[in-house]
C-alpha cells in the first residue's frame, strides 16, 4: 500500500512538473517561437536584471519546490519578459542603433526592454501583474524604496521605470514611488519640453523608437553614437568622462605597450597545446562594515619601467619565425589584429583621487549589509592560516632548552641524557595569491560591488598572515572594437583579423604594495563607463606572466567571472568560438605545464566546463563564502 506521505510527494512532483510545462508552453506561445528549447536552471535568478538577445535555447529560473505564490509570480514574470523580448525585439536593429558608451548603452537597453514589456502589459492583464510584481521585488532587493540620494541608484533602472510608466500610462506606486521622486526633477531639467510620452506613438516601431531614444540620451548628456560612428565624450553630474579616461590611458600607452606584449608572450606557448584541446562549445556564451581607519596615505604603487630600447623581449620573440614543431605552419590558432592600443594601467590613473574616495564610500555603503559576514569568514580563514604557521617543539634532544617537564629527573640525576627541547617552525611555503576579476559590463551592479569588497577584505586578511596578494581586473577600452576596429576598417577590413578590440588590464593592487595604500582603488569598479567587454584568455596569460616572475614558492591564481569571453567586435568577423577556444587553450597550459595553482569561481555561470578546479555560485552574495572556502581548501592541501 502507498502511504499518505508518498502520495503527497508524488502529487507535489506532478504539480511541480505541470507548472514547468505550462510555463514553457506559455513562453513559446507569447514569443511566437514554437521550436524554442526551454531549459530550467538554478543559475538563472528569478529577479529580472537584463534580458539576452534571441537564442534558440532559453534559460528560465528553476522554480522553488514549494511553488509559493511569490516565487511562481517571479518565475512567470521572467518568462514573460523573455517572451516579449523574443517577440518584439530585433537584435540587429538594436545593435545598429546602440551607442558606444557603457552608460548610454545600458540606458538604451533598459528602455528597449521597457518597450517590449509595455506592449505585453497593455495587451495582457496577467503579464502586467507579473511584471509589476517583479519590478517591485527588484527595487526592494536593491533598497530603492528607502533610497535617499539619487546618486546611489542606477540610471538604467530609473529609465526603465520611467519608460514603462510613460508607455503604459501607469502611475508610480509602492516601491517605485521613491526612485521616481528622486529622479524626476533631474529628468525634467534635462529633457525640457521633450517627454518620454513622445515615445508612445512609436512603441511598435523599434527602429524609430531607438532613434527617438538616442535623441533623449543626447538631451541627458549621454553619448548616443551609433555603431558606425565615432566615440563621443560622456559626461553627467557625477562622473568624469570616458573620453578623459581614454585620453589619460593613451598617455600611458608608450610605457604600457611593452608590458602588455610581455603579457602576451604566453600566447606563443599556448598555441602548442591547441591539438590537445577540443573545439569549444558555443552554448551559454552569454556575457552572460566599518573598516579600520587607514589614515590619509595616498602613496601609490610605481609604474612598471619601460624597456629603454622601446621594445620588449617578448615583442622580439613574437617577431621571430615560428618553429614548425610548435606552430601551425599556416597560421597560429589565435590571432591578434593589433596590440598598439592595448594598455596596462594602474587603477589610480583612471580616476582623480577625489572620485576614488567617493566611489570607495559608495562601495562601502552598497555592501554594508553583508560586510560583517565577509569579515567573519575572513577571520575564520586567518585563524586557519595562523594555525598552520604555529611553532612546535622537538623533545628528547641532546641540546637546546631544558625540558621543564623533566626538571625533577634532571635534579635527581644531572647526567640524564635527552633532557632538552628545541623550538621549530611548521613549514609554510612563501605564498602569493593573484585574484583576477572579470570587469565586463555583465558584472555591473551587485556582482562587481561584492567582488570588490570580498577581494578587498580577503587581501587585508591574507597580508596579516604574510601572504602576498595582488588584485587585477580585465576589460576593454571601448565597445565595438575601439581604435583597433577603426584601423582594421581603414586597412580594408581583411578577413579573420583575430582579436579586434583594445584591451585594458587594470592593476588594482600589486603584490608588493601594502593594502592600506590601495584600498581606495577597489571603488573604481563602480565607475560608470569602466566595465565593457571581456577577453578572458589573454587576461589569464597576462596574470600568469606577472605571477611567473614572482619569487614566492607557491603561486595561486583565482579567477572571478560571470560568463564566457565575449567581444562583439571580435566575434562578428571571426569564427564564433575564437575567444572561448583561446581561453580553453590558456587554461590547459596553466593547469598542465606550469606550477600555478589555478581555480575559478563562476557567478551565475558554469565555469567548471573550463577549469578543473572551479565552483559555480548562483548569486553574487555567495561570493564571500566561496572565496574563503576555496582559499581554505588550497591552504589545507599545502
Amino acid at each position: 500500500m502507498t502511504s499518505n506521505d508518498e502520495r503527497t510527494t508524488v502529487e507535489d512532483s506532478r504539480r511541480y512538473e505541470s507548472f514547468k510545462a505550462a510555463l514553457s508552453s506559455t513562453l513559446k506561445a507569447l514569443s511566437g517561437e514554437k521550436e524554442l528549447d526551454v531549459h530550467f536552471t538554478a543559475t538563472e535568478a528569478p529577479i529580472i536584471d537584463k534580458i539576452n538577445n534571441y537564442s534558440e535555447k532559453v534559460r528560465l529560473p528553476l522554480p522553488d519546490r514549494t511553488l509559493s505564490d511569490n516565487n511562481r509570480t517571479l518565475v512567470r514574470a521572467h518568462a514573460d519578459a523573455k517572451a516579449l523580448r523574443l517577440k518584439h525585439h530585433n537584435p540587429h536593429e538594436h545593435l545598429a542603433n546602440a551607442p558606444l558608451d557603457l552608460t548610454a548603452k545600458a540606458v538604451m537597453d533598459a528602455m528597449e526592454q521597457a518597450r517590449c514589456e509595455s506592449i505585453g502589459m497593455t495587451q495582457m492583464r496577467g503579464v502586467k501583474q507579473n511584471l509589476n510584481a517583479s519590478l517591485d521585488e527588484k527595487f526592494k532587493k536593491l533598497h530603492y524604496d528607502t533610497l535617499e540620494n539619487r546618486e546611489d541608484s542606477n540610471l538604467a533602472d530609473a529609465m526603465h521605470l520611467f519608460t514603462r510608466l510613460a508607455l503604459t500610462g501607469e502611475p508610480p506606486t509602492g516601491t517605485t514611488r521613491n526612485l521616481y521622486d528622486l529622479w524626476k526633477p533631474w529628468l525634467d531639467a534635462k529633457l525640457g519640453k521633450d517627454s518620454l510620452h513622445d515615445l508612445l506613438p512609436h512603441i511598435n516601431e523599434q527602429n524609430t523608437f531607438a532613434r527617438k531614444v538616442s535623441h533623449l540620451l543626447e538631451k541627458m548628456d549621454l553619448t548616443a553614437a551609433p555603431a558606425d560612428g565615432s566615440d563621443h565624450p560622456f559626461d553627467n553630474d557625477d562622473d568624469t568622462t570616458d573620453q578623459q579616461d581614454q585620453d589619460n590611458a593613451e598617455e600611458e600607452t608608450d610605457t604600457d605597450t611593452d608590458a602588455q606584449q610581455d603579457g602576451r608572450a604566453l600566447q606563443d606557448d599556448m598555441d602548442s597545446a591547441d591539438d590537445q584541446d577540443e573545439t569549444a562549445s558555443e552554448d551559454d556564451t552569454d556575457g552572460s562594515a566599518d573598516m579600520d581607519d587607514m589614515g590619509e596615505d595616498d602613496v601609490t604603487e610605481q609604474h612598471e619601467e619601460p624597456d629603454p630600447s622601446g621594445t620588449s623581449h617578448a615583442a622580439e620573440d613574437r617577431q621571430r619565425p615560428a618553429r614548425s614543431d610548435t606552430k601551425n605552419e599556416i597560421s597560429p590558432s589565435y590571432q591578434i589584429f593589433t596590440t598598439s592600443f592595448d594598455e596596462i594601467v594602474n587603477a589610480e590613473d583612471l580616476a582623480e583621487p577625489q572620485e576614488l574616495e567617493r566611489l570607495r564610500a559608495l562601495l562601502d555603503k552598497q555592501i554594508s549589509h553583508i560586510q560583517s559576514v565577509i569579515t567573519k569568514l575572513a577571520n575564520r580563514l586567518q585563524r586557519q592560516l595562523m594555525a598552520q604557521q604555529r611553532r612546535s617543539w622537538k623533545f628528547d634532544q641532546e641540546e637546546g632548552l631544558i625540558d621543564t617537564a623533566r626538571l625533577a629527573r634532571i635534579v635527581a640525576n644531572p647526567s640524564v641524557p635527552l633532557a632538552y627541547k628545541q623550538e621549530t617552525e611548521t613549514e609554510f611555503k612563501d605564498t602569493v595569491v593573484s585574484i583576477l576579476i572579470d570587469n565586463s559590463g555583465s558584472m555591473r551592479g551587485r556582482p562587481i560591488a561584492i567582488a570588490a569588497m570580498c577581494t578587498d577584505i580577503l587581501a587585508r586578511t591574507l597580508e596579516r598572515c604574510d601572504v602576498k596578494v595582488e588584485i587585477l581586473g580585465f576589460t576593454t577600452c571601448a565597445w565595438k572594437g575601439g581604435k583597433s576596429r577603426e584601423l582594421w576598417i581603414n586597412e580594408g577590413s581583411p578577413e579573420h583579423p583575430g582579436r579586434l578590440n583594445d584591451l585594458r588590464h587594470i592593476i588594482y593592487k600589486s603584490a608588493d604594495v601594502n593594502w592600506r595604500r590601495t584600498r581606495k582603488n577597489l571603488g573604481l569598479m563602480l565607475k560608470e563607463g569602466l566595465l565593457k567587454e571581456n577577453i578572458d584568455g589573454e587576461a589569464l596569460a597576462w596574470a600568469y606572466n606577472r605571477l611567473a616572475t614572482r619569487p614566492e614558492q607557491r603561486k595561486i591564481m583565482m579567477v572571478i567571472s560571470d560568463g564566457a569571453p565575449v567581444d562583439d567586435s571580435t566575434l562578428s568577423v571571426n569564427p564564433s568560438n575564437i575567444l572561448e577556444h583561446d581561453l580553453r587553450t590558456v587554461i590547459h597550459f596553466l593547469e598542465t605545464r606550469t606550477d600555478i595553482e589555478l581555480t575559478a569561481i563562476g557567478i551565475g555561470h558554469d565555469v567548471t566546463r573550463y577549469y578543473k578546479k572551479a565552483i559555480t555560485i548562483t548569486d553574487a552574495s555567495e561570493l564571500a563564502s566561496a572565496l574563503t572556502t576555496r582559499l581554505s581548501e588550497l591552504f589545507e592541501s599545502a
